[in-house]
């Protein structure tokens, strides 16, 4: 059996770099994870034009999940399906507004 008595030493420019790395690395991956979300959303929107759902009604914005959520947890959920927010919406991303508001 052996004791390391002597751990490897890193200096701080190294564990900086490695540090920048790994952040930039990880707002690449958030924003190619984004446009995904957003494509999908886009596909879904295609589907959904001119179509009305029985009970629902006729969809006006698709948008993904976790863009609406954070939008809730910040503005409210009252804010969020306001219809002047939809408008807005609408005219700001038209590839997801399927019919309008």
């Amino acid at each position: 059996m052996e004791i390391i008595t002597k751990l490897p030493r890193y200096d701080d420019g190294e564990i900086n770099r490695a540090f920048l790395k790994e952040i930039q690395t990880g707002f690449k991956m958030e924003k190619a994870k984004e446009e995904e979300r957003v494509a999908q959303a886009a596909k879904e929107a295609k589907t959904n034009v001119g179509k009305t759902h029985p009970i629902l009604g006729k969809c006006v914005a698709n948008m993904p999940a976790r863009d609406y959520f954070r939008l809730v947890n910040k503005y409210g959920h009252d804010t969020v399906n306001s219809r002047e927010f939809l408008r807005y919406f609408n005219k700001k991303f038209p590839h997801l507004s399927p019919n309008n508001a």
